[in-house]
């Protein structure tokens, strides 16, 4: 869910032009695109006073667009975002000054010019918070204007750039719009920016490496309808971006934790084909953020090996015109999904335990859990392939029990019952099973499936909660998984274990 949360706050700035940014604030929050929620913060009254309230306003998941304001409306933001995510976090600050001063060396006393040095914990007293940022969760970007102290303050403590930005960092993406070149509608403006062109193409570059979980856009002073024409075009592309990029990252991720056997990057896809298995993930087509994808590349790909030219358009809402190229050139549509996500902390809370799992170490005994529960071993040749750390959980029983029949929603879909065709039962029966894979802070839920003789008992609930066990230890703080969107059943059971959607995906296929 995409969140906007609105401050107007001035006085902060100690610009002539700063009672404008109140304007601005409101301008800024109407160009942002499909928020399903718009609050606006009360900016009277004390630095402390607007903090706190912008704290409470913050919600807890989803993408937050912060808009302000003078650039110390990040305080509450960029914390929220540090305590959530801990030392994963870099916070990318785009703005033509340091604003690293302290209230001892800002020569004017402006709070915006000491936001960032005080998320380091040294300003003033007052509006100080914990956790504090370290210097190496901090890239520059844009900064062209330095006051001495501040200077001497990146030198000392040695603050970078974005090549400095490690490969499994989650990003906060801090927008001063003086970073821009040739912009009049800002307090401070500097020659020698970024046009808006090289501004867009530098979050590009860091939503298709990284999750971005939180954007703060700062500092427009109106003045310039050329400014306004121009912020138009730029912030909607900017939102889209970090929008994309959580979805996309979860993707790349799951793309990794169900391995084809044969993967390729070219002429905006990520091509997939695993030969003798029948499944889309593992034989389909991903689009590339921010790339132009063509459809020539994804025929001659899928005609080379002799399957129908398959493409799982995700996320879906970000992948609108592609969507409709494809279908425009023939391409059926089927298999709409749900990609849910949930804290780990919050899953063994809500299913009040993991009793009888066990995980399942001997990893030569995973066909047999498999032909148990699900009636096939087809998945076996892709789960030996999959290289990020996983594990298989297993509900045990406590006696033989009826005749196992498998689970049809095929890897990837969390489909806890619903299940059609005999199996065979194994010695030490189970009664529910799922495969969980872990990566930069992430685990993935795959194959979760119940014996049709436990339903209702509890047993996907669970495997739920060790999953979330084991991806702590892991040091994963999040999970995702995939349900069919007409599975109302089990959207059910993850609704009520705080699972809440992230984005959906359809597959579309031309024979």
């Amino acid at each position: 869910m995409l969140t906007v949360v609105e401050v107007p706050q001035w006085q902060g700035s100690s610009s002539p032009t700063a009672p404008r940014l109140v304007e601005g604030a409101s301008r800024l929050a109407a160009m942002v695109p499909g928020a399903a929620r718009h609050v606006r913060v009360d900016a009277e009254g004390t630095l402390a006073e607007t903090a706190d309230r912008v704290r409470r306003a913050l919600p807890g998941d989803g993408l937050t667009v912060t808009v302000g304001g003078d650039c110390g409306v990040e305080l509450e933001p960029v914390t929220a975002a540090l305590r959530r995510h801990g030392d994963r976090l870099t916070v990318v600050w785009f703005d033509a000054h340091g604003d690293l001063n302290t209230p001892a060396t800002s020569p004017s006393g402006a709070f915006h010019g000491m936001i960032l040095r005080t998320l380091q914990g040294e300003g003033p007293s007052d509006l100080v918070r914990s956790p504090a940022l370290s210097p190496g969760q901090i890239a520059l970007a844009g900064t062209r204007s330095l006051d001495p102290a501040e200077a001497d303050h990146i030198r000392r403590v040695g603050i970078g750039g974005l090549a400095t930005v490690r490969d499994d960092a989650v990003l906060y993406v801090h927008i001063d719009l003086d970073v821009l070149d040739g912009i009049r509608s800002v307090g401070y403006p500097e020659p020698g920016g970024l046009s808006p062109s090289a501004l867009t193409e530098a979050v590009a570059a860091l939503a298709a490496r990284h999750e971005i979980v939180g954007l703060g856009i700062t500092e427009y002073a109106p003045c310039d309808p050329g400014d306004e024409e121009m912020l138009r075009s730029l912030v909607p592309g900017l939102v889209w971006l970090c929008a994309a990029s959580r979805p996309s990252q979860i993707e790349r991720r799951a793309a990794r934790a169900w391995p084809a056997r044969h993967t390729e990057e070219r002429d905006g896809w990520l091509l997939r084909h695993t030969p003798g298995v029948n499944r889309r993930r593992a034989n389909s087509a991903l689009p590339i953020l921010d790339a132009t994808p063509s459809i020539q590349a994804l025929e001659s790909f899928y005609a080379g090996r002799a399957m129908p030219a398959t493409v799982q358009v995700t996320p879906a809402e970000q992948h609108a015109e592609l969507d409709a190229l494809l279908e425009s050139h023939g391409y059926a549509k089927s298999g709409g999904t749900l990609v849910m996500t949930a804290d780990v902390d919050a899953v063994p809370a809500a299913t009040g335990g993991s009793g009888g799992v066990e995980r399942v170490a001997d990893q030569g005994r995973w066909p047999a859990l498999f032909e148990a529960v699900t009636g096939h071993t087809d998945d076996m040749d892709v789960i030996r392939r999959i290289a990020p750390a996983k594990a298989l959980l297993a509900r045990t029983t406590s006696g033989r029990g009826p005749a196992v029949t498998p689970n049809v929603a095929g890897p990837g879909s969390a489909v806890p019952w619903d299940a059609a065709g005999p199996g065979s039962a194994v010695a030490g029966d189970v009664a529910g099973l799922g495969l969980v894979v872990a990566e930069d802070g992430w685990a993935g839920l795959f194959c979760l499936a119940t014996h049709p003789g436990h339903r209702r008992a509890g047993v996907a609930s669970a495997v739920l909660a060790e999953a979330a066990r084991w991806s702590r230890e892991q040091g994963a703080s999040r999970l995702y998984l995939q349900v069919v969107e007409d599975n109302h059943a089990a959207r059910a059971l993850f609704d009520g274990l705080g699972f809440t959607k992230s984005h959906s995906y359809h597959y579309r296929s031309r024979a």
